[in-house]
């Protein structure tokens, strides 16, 4: 297979399995598509990929040089190590590592203007997050964040759903979507965004107490454990639809606070 030089629009080669022969070009306008590619040997790619690159079979990182840039995603999930892994400074889009499971060797670009998927990893050492993500951060497997900082924004969601302790935890200021915390039993210590644009999900608290609301939740606000109202406040402005199931002796207070503040329930 001969191609040319520069292909100023997408590149499918999609049912290749292996790079040995392929001579790719230095650049491609639009997406390359290699998802079917397992091993990274004999492959030389394009210095520049204007779309998207797909890379979502390969299992290792072994002979693997990345673009400088890639103007939209680069999806690499099924990588389990990065050992060896030099990413792009810059990705337009998103970066999928869902398969990822520990951040040793990882270094990620300063800035991710889609998703970042690093929903596999289990501990946050050696993890540095990029300052700023557009869209979502998925950490769904990680049970604490210690030790990490992370970004002061967010632009869609951030997955937490296996936190069991907020020790360490500094949210980001803003919150564009979601915000997923179902596994805290306790609010203590708990420093909410001011803002969340759609649910926030405390579905596994048990007690109110301490407990600081966003002035704006956008979507729903699930709180189907807590067993009394004792404690909760409802700021004025929040717009959202309460799921709290209470115990009989505190649902008509609840709802007597809803009807107050103009609440769902």
């Amino acid at each position: 297979l001969t191609l040319p030089q520069s292909i100023g629009r997408s590149l499918d080669l999609s049912s290749l399995t292996s790079a040995e022969g392929l001579t790719l070009p230095q650049s491609v306008g639009g997406t390359l598509n290699l998802r079917s590619l397992t091993s990274a040997e004999g492959l030389t790619l394009p210095q520049s990929v204007g779309g998207l690159l797909d890379l979502r079979s390969l299992t290792s990182t072994e002979g693997l040089i990345l673009p400088k840039s890639i103007g939209s995603s680069l999806d690499l999930s099924s990588l389990t190590s990065v050992e060896g892994l030099i990413l792009p400074k810059s990705i337009g889009r998103s970066l999928d590592l869902k398969s990822l499971t520990s951040a040793e060797g990882l270094t990620l670009p300063q800035s991710v203007e889609g998703f970042l998927d690093l929903s596999s990893l289990t501990s946050v050492e050696g993890l540095i997050l990029p300052q700023s993500i557009g869209d979502s951060l998925n950490l769904e497997s990680l049970t604490s964040v210690k030790g990490l900082t992370l970004p002061q924004s967010i632009g869609g969601t951030l997955n937490l759903r296996s936190l069991t302790s907020v020790e360490g935890l500094i949210l980001p200021k803003s919150i564009g979507f979601s915000l997923d915390l179902r596994s805290l039993t306790s609010s203590e210590g708990l420093t909410l965004p001011q803002s969340i644009g759609d649910s926030l999900n405390l579905e596994s608290l048990t007690s109110a107490e301490g407990l600081e609301l966003p002035q704006s939740i956008g979507g729903d606000l699930n709180l189907k454990s807590l067993t009394s109202a004792e404690g909760l406040t409802i700021p004025d402005t929040l717009n959202c639809v309460l799921i709290c199931p209470l115990a009989n002796n505190d649902i008509n207070i609840l709802k007597e606070m809803c009807k107050k503040n103009n609440k769902k329930i």
